[in-house]
């Protein structure tokens, strides 16, 4: 997987989606492995949602990309 910039959250919203669809893996099977509900998974897709960084990374996990933090200088 390419790296991805996220400044926004529509941009992190937009980036789960097509992960999560490349990966063939439904949102109620993503709300499963994060406990969220299904409606949670969709509120954080059209950007709907703030995300807590421990639900970034159990998605992290189901979804197989990592984490970075950047400061800019």
């Amino acid at each position: 997987m390419e790296r991805c910039d996220i400044r926004a959250l529509e941009d992190l919203a937009a980036a789960i989606k097509a992960r999560r669809r490349e990966l063939k893996v439904t949102q109620k099977t993503l709300a499963a492995f994060t406990d969220l509900s299904h409606n949670g998974i969709s509120r954080i897709e059209v950007a709907d949602s703030d995300v807590k960084l421990s639900t970034l990374l159990k998605m992290a996990k189901v979804l197989g990309f990592k984490l970075v933090l950047e400061f800019e200088s």
